[in-house]
């Protein structure tokens, strides 16, 4: 797999998990402006994802390797505590 799907893949997975919080908490009917811009920030991150990798191209993309672990090692360390604190 080359490293463009997965750097925008985990990029995309890092706004989900930034925004289940905030969007869980909205549907119980909290809201405040912390609230709201995480929320917002979230889906933005999932909404760029998406449009970088449908429009870019794989062979235009460039990051060196601190970038792009920190981006992977980032996504499973978020995601893994958003999921230690649902359970």
């Amino acid at each position: 797999m080359e490293r463009f799907y997965v750097f925008y893949t985990c990029l995309a997975v890092y706004g989900a998990a930034f925004a289940i919080g905030p969007v869980l908490a909205l549907t119980e009917g909290s809201a405040g402006l912390p609230i709201i811009s995480g929320g917002i920030a979230g889906v933005g991150l999932i909404l760029a994802s998406v449009y970088e990798m449908s429009t870019g191209s794989p062979s235009d993309f460039e990051i060196g390797d601190l970038g792009f672990w920190a981006v992977v090692l980032g996504a499973v360390g978020v995601l893994s505590v958003q999921v230690s604190t649902l359970l």
